[in-house]
């Protein structure tokens, strides 16, 4: 699938996403976010598909944020779409797991993306910061917010509010990013990720996004509280890749998976 933004490729259930934008260092306009948006609508729609990478072309960046449109836009749509920011910023109701295979420079909305994944792969020349402020700006898109919940307050206040680059082993070091890798081995790393995930059960991936979705700053008692009325909680007891997956470990055997829904 070719678009304006870049390029989508199927490898077996992983959609591939690549922003090719990089003479603008992969900073996308709001006609690339309508597009990506639309793309991730038809991911997460489609059965075949389990998992999304999300990356950039070249070594430079992965992305570098919005850019103003480069031409008047052809009708009286939002800038951007309900979903947000390349389509993922703002998507709150995501079932299925989301890679981010950063190659470069994640700045601004470009780190708000890879912090809206649910895994941060990144290659040793990769940098991240919420640059906003050294622009007279602020990382409005859901960064502020998710720098917070994963850092904390004080350690997040030290990103925040000096718009400060951190390297990809500090961004590691401080748990933001699972695993840093050679630039040339960033695309296999996410694919090995995505097939360790693609041995779990669809049903127990489903509930278990379903669950951290749900806590949304919610308490611990509340949580569990409410965990068993999710509907994809109830699919997982009462659905089959449950007693598959006991009688497959007593068999010393592997699973067979019921299809994803």
């Amino acid at each position: 699938m070719q678009t304006e933004f870049g390029s989508v490729t199927i490898e077996g259930r992983v959609m591939i996403v690549t922003i090719d934008r990089p003479a603008q260092r992969n900073a996308l306009h709001a006609e690339a976010s309508h597009e990506l948006s639309a793309v991730f609508d038809a991911f997460e729609r489609d059965p075949a598909l389990g998992i999304a990478v999300v990356t950039g072309a070249g070594s430079d960046a992965f992305c570098t944020g919005p850019v103003a449109p480069a031409r008047a836009p052809a009708t009286d749509r939002p800038a951007l779409p309900e979903t947000g920011f390349a389509g993922l910023t703002t998507r709150f109701n995501r079932r299925k797991p989301v890679i981010a295979a950063v190659n470069g420079l994640a700045l601004g909305g470009g780190f708000e993306l890879a912090l809206a994944c649910d895994i941060i792969i990144a290659a040793q020349n990769a940098a991240f910061g919420l640059t906003e402020p050294r622009l007279g700006l602020a990382a409005l898109g859901g960064g502020i917010q998710r720098v917070v919940e994963e850092l904390g307050p004080k350690r997040a206040h030290a990103l925040l509010l000096t718009g400060r680059t951190i390297s990809a082993e500090d961004a590691r070091a401080l748990g933001i990013v699972a695993e840093v890798v050679a630039a040339d081995g960033l695309l296999a790393t996410a694919r090995r990720w995505a097939d360790e995930i693609l041995q779990c059960a669809p049903d127990a991936i489903a509930a278990i996004k379903a669950v951290v979705q749900a806590m949304d700053g919610h308490s611990l008692h509340h949580s569990l509280k409410d965990m068993p009325h999710l509907p994809e909680v109830r699919r997982l007891i009462a659905g089959r890749d449950a007693r598959e997956g006991a009688e497959a470990m007593a068999a010393h055997g592997a699973p067979d998976w019921s299809d994803p829904a």
